[in-house]
């Protein structure tokens, strides 16, 4: 038993999502999403799959469309901080964008009326899914958006997804909205995804999930396997650019949860929330820690990497050591070898007490989970998460730092809401959003 390396208490300074806090009981375990794949491939043959895949920029061009997944528990009772998030960036973000709303049927009216109020009609497609789904806030994950040659959508999914409830919300939207749907033999999540103008990155935690189940296709050393995996995902997912895996080489904890002792009494502590036993990435989706900011004057493709010993030096507190900063260290190395100019920027790792329980959750406040917009070298805008809010107040200078580092890279910057209600959960901004369409 350990004695807490902080005892100042953080509970909740808003309201708990009770939904948020049970999604991962519907998680599907390897050997079911692999029986899954398994069966889903016998249909491949029965599907038209796009010839020349495009994927959506993460950061290049104009955003003209994006999609959100609003469920009934974002919007139940007062003062619920998922509404106020959607709210919040809805108002903030260009009015040349247009909006795919999928939300529960039951609060479909009070969407509805929002939007109306708002005078944005014009803007919005509204579409529903019976409330008996579980779908949730992520919009992000499920599924990977394409464009044909001619400019058709394609919903672009692996043959077996970890959250059963947003497969079938999915399959709603892409009826609602006249998307094609495809299921691919390739795993990934829209979170470990991230595409520049020539080139995407792929977390390889999902690359190794793709090679367990295929390979028996995948067989040979190192290069021809990488050649093999890299020739799959441009297949299903974007034929002309060069695809990028990103992972760290050092050993990294999984998700636990360890004893300590807070002001005399047994508390215990959940650290690397999410991550799973053997995996390469310091956390769970590359968006949580990379995101891509267009070309430099040079012509140098910019991405920055969360730094948290940056943001513990700024804190003066050593939560760091908690964080594997290392790992993060060895990504912005690699990226760099691969020819991309690498900034850093902080990263807090930060935590919420449970007094009741008797449980601190530590989480990371992220500001690389944020919407880029490059429309040409003088027309540059992040929406970026803020975390200077109820207990954490010391974390407006970090909101201040990142602001002054994406102005430094002549970015317009738009201060979002209150993210620590999602990032609790392991998310921010672009979680909660897809990318439909770019100009």
């Amino acid at each position: 038993m350990q004695y807490a390396r902080e005892t100042k208490l953080r509970p909740r300074h808003y309201p708990l999502i009770p939904e948020l806090n049970k999604e991962e009981e519907q998680v599907l375990n390897g050997e079911a999403m692999r029986r899954r794949s398994i069966a889903i491939s016998l249909m491949q043959d029965c599907q038209t799959l796009p010839l020349q895949p495009r994927l959506v920029p993460s950061a290049d061009g104009a955003l003209k469309a994006l999609a959100l997944t609003i469920p009934a528990y974002a919007m139940a009772g007062e003062d619920n901080p998922c509404w106020k998030v959607y709210a919040d960036l809805i108002l903030k973000l260009p009015s040349y964008t247009r909006f795919f709303i999928l939300t529960h049927a039951s609060v479909k009216e009070s969407v509805q009326a929002w939007v109306q109020q708002q005078e944005l009609e014009h803007r919005v497609q509204l579409a529903t899914v019976p409330d008996a789904i579980e779908m949730t806030v992520w919009a992000e994950d499920d599924f990977e958006l394409v464009h044909d040659p001619e400019g058709v959508p394609y919903m672009v999914q692996p043959h077996s997804n970890r959250r059963a409830g947003d497969e079938l919300a999915s399959y709603y939207a892409a009826r609602e909205f006249g998307w094609q749907r495809v299921k691919v033999p390739v795993y990934f999540e829209g979170g470990n995804v991230l595409v520049g103008d020539d080139f995407f990155l792929l977390g390889a935690n999902y690359g190794v999930d793709t090679f367990l189940d295929l390979r028996y296709m995948l067989q040979g050393d190192g290069n021809h396997l990488k050649k093999k995996l890299t020739a799959l995902y441009q297949q299903y997912l974007d034929r002309d650019r060069i695809l990028y895996f990103i992972c760290t080489t050092l050993q990294l904890p999984a998700e636990q949860e360890r004893p300590f002792k807070l002001s005399g009494e047994d508390w215990k502590e959940i650290l690397y929330a999410r991550n799973t036993e053997g995996t390469v990435q310091p956390i769970f989706h590359i968006d949580m820690f990379l995101t891509l900011a267009g070309r430099n004057a040079q012509g140098k493709y910019q991405v920055l990497v969360g730094d948290p010993r940056m943001a513990s030096r700024m804190l003066s507190n050593n939560f760091d050591d908690l964080a594997t900063p290392e790992a993060f260290d060895e990504i912005a190395d690699l990226l760099e070898r691969l020819k991309f100019e690498v900034l850093r920027n902080p990263l807090p790792l930060v935590y919420v007490d449970d007094e009741q329980e008797r449980v601190r959750k530590w989480y990371y406040a992220t500001y690389n989970n944020a919407l880029v917009e490059v429309k040409g070298p003088e027309e540059r805008t992040v929406w970026l998460p803020t975390y200077g809010h109820g207990n954490w107040q010391e974390l407006q200078q970090v909101d201040q730092r990142n602001k002054e580092i994406w102005e430094g890279l002549g970015f317009t910057v738009i201060l979002l809401e209150d993210y620590h209600p999602l990032a609790e959960f392991a998310g921010s901004v672009h979680c909660i959003t897809k990318y439909v369409e770019r100009e």
